[in-house]
């Protein structure tokens, strides 16, 4: 990929029925860091931007006027319900990064919601889901001040939190096949492949460090009887879940318990912690390495 084209991870957008209650629950179980919370008239929608660990969470509240039923959150939301919306990478180019995905026949809009094909025009993009998937969106860093960009930012906080987060450790996206993730996060967005796991053939997937820190989880469910499965039966091609790499997978699920939390096991060393729906949340603790994972 020559030099560095994708930074870190700006955020991971969930719609929920009430950011009230979800800004609660990042509050009072994670202890976030929030930097943003506002209305914003043009999107129809109220939004906190807040960092856990060494991500960025969007958790966003449509507009529930009537009138602002069509918008692409509203059409969203009455399409798909709560649930994880996108995944928004810095970049240090928009206009070289943009130039790289028209060559790969990423269909791409702007700001405003048109087409973009000049990528001198390029203010901040999105993806055309068709083409990637799950929707992806991609901008210089600047649009707020994200924490995380700060020198002397630090994880320490939540390494020394009960729940033990160090950070990341993927995000689940949805596939038809696993060869579209080889074209999507492979070739069109320059990640490298770390591993693939064919062990369960109902769930296949394959992993991909993407940028400066991320690693993306593909799965392409055989069968809609896996939560997997049935979520790709339901949404299609999308964003599933994050994960969280926690240092005490024990001392988690104990907290999480004193906060009225449980949690359900997926594979040894994986669990998803039991949300309410609401929070278009699927959120996972896991104290496993990712085979080939470089940030070990």
């Amino acid at each position: 990929m020559g030099v560095r084209v994708i930074g870190k991870l700006f955020h991971l957008a969930h719609l929920v029925d009430d950011l009230d209650e979800t800004d609660r629950l990042y509050d009072e179980v994670f202890d976030c860091e929030r930097y943003y919370r506002a209305y914003e008239k043009a999107a129809r929608r109220e939004a906190s931007l807040l960092v856990v660990a060494d991500q960025c969470m969007e958790p966003i509240q449509p507009s529930s006027d009537p009138a602002d039923a069509q918008s692409p959150l509203g059409r969203f939301r009455a399409r798909f319900g709560n649930r994880l919306h996108s995944i928004a990478w810095y970049v240090d180019d928009i206009g070289t990064f943009t130039r790289r995905l028209l060559d790969h026949d990423i269909r791409l809009v702007g700001l405003t919601g048109r087409p973009v094909t000049d990528p001198a025009e390029a203010v901040a993009v999105w993806t055309h889901p068709g083409d990637t998937g799950a929707l992806l969106e991609f901008c210089e860093a600047g649009f707020a001040a994200d924490p995380r960009l700060d020198p002397d930012f630090s994880t320490t906080r939540w390494r020394d939190h009960p729940l033990a987060l160090s950070r990341t450790s993927h995000v689940t996206v949805l596939l038809d096949d696993l060869a579209d993730a080889e074209r999507i996060y492979g070739r069109a967005l320059g990640g490298e492949h770390l591993h693939t796991d064919l062990s369960e053939p109902t769930t296949p997937r394959a992993f991909y460090a993407v940028g400066e820190d991320t690693v993306i989880e593909a799965v392409a469910p055989t069968t809609d009887t896996t939560p997997e499965g049935a979520d790709h039966a339901a949404a299609g091609n999308a964003v599933h879940a994050i994960t969280f790499r926690t240092e005490h997978l024990a001392g988690a699920i104990a907290y999480l318990a004193t906060r009225g939390l449980g949690v359900t096991e997926a594979t040894p060393g994986h669990v998803w912690v039991d949300l309410d729906p609401g929070h278009g949340l699927r959120l996972g603790l896991t104290d496993r390495a990712i085979p080939g994972d470089r940030r070990e």
